[in-house]
């Protein structure tokens, strides 16, 4: 990693010399995060990594993948946060021999924010590309002690529903193994996902929502029921 060394340099200068210590407390406290904060909002983080690693330079996929693990490696949110973007930028030349990577990812999150990125991004990709290899290796992580894990298991499926290429042989035995949780975040993993399946595939959702209506939680049933017809809530008791 010596050659990348000053990028990484210039990525860490270019994140302090846009720091702002108040949003930084506000940002740890949000996230209930032990990590560090340098206090960049959303677009700010964006066009600092933009700067360091402009689009019209791509890197090697090995390359990516090194330097992305090593901004992992920080304690520092935003530079975790630099390295998923950059992992990103090779997610369509990720194979499912990466998938380890991935989960080691999930393993290793502290919270929702990057666990979310990375599901609905890089996860995603990965199970379009190589829907049968990558699925029945991911359903394996709903027994995953690791919370973060499990819901990834589940929201893998958001960017296959939003392109209408949602497997749910896959999706529904994975919502069923999990449904009975009482943790927030999954409950309302199974919601958001199901609500984004009922944009293409209303029928669906509103089928396993009505057969698991005892099961389900209200947050769950909420979430999942928000993109159905005003008839099929009425038939689920939603508003």
């Amino acid at each position: 990693m010596k050659y990348r060394d000053p990028q990484l340099k210039a990525l860490r200068a270019e994140l302090e010399k846009r720091a702002d210590k108040t949003h930084a407390a506000f940002h740890k406290n949000y996230h209930k995060s032990t990590k560090d904060f340098y206090g960049l909002k959303n677009a700010a983080l964006v066009e600092a990594f933009n700067t360091i690693f402009p689009k019209k330079e791509p890197l090697e996929k090995d390359e990516a993948i090194a330097i992305a693990l090593e901004l992992w490696s920080s304690n520092w949110f935003e530079e975790q946060a630099a390295g998923l973007m950059l992992l990103e930028r090779c997610a369509k030349e990720l194979t499912p021999k990466d998938l380890p990577i991935l989960k080691k990812i999930t393993e290793e999150c502290e919270g929702w924010a990057m666990l979310d990125y990375l599901s609905t991004r890089h996860l995603g990709t990965l199970a379009i590309n190589y829907p049968d290899e990558v699925y029945p290796k991911v359903r394996k992580w709903t027994k995953s002690k690791h919370l973060w894990t499990r819901r990834a298991s589940i929201l893998i499926h958001i960017m296959p529903s939003r392109k209408k290429q949602l497997r749910a042989e896959f999706a529904i035995p994975t919502f069923e193994e999990l449904l009975h949780e009482k943790e927030f975040f999954i409950r309302k993993a199974i919601g958001w996902t199901l609500r984004e399946i009922g944009k293409h595939y209303p029928d669906l959702t509103f089928e396993f929502l009505r057969e698991h209506k005892e099961e389900a939680s209200g947050l769950t049933l909420r979430e999942g029921g928000r993109n159905l017809s005003i008839e099929m809530r009425r038939q689920l008791g939603l508003k």
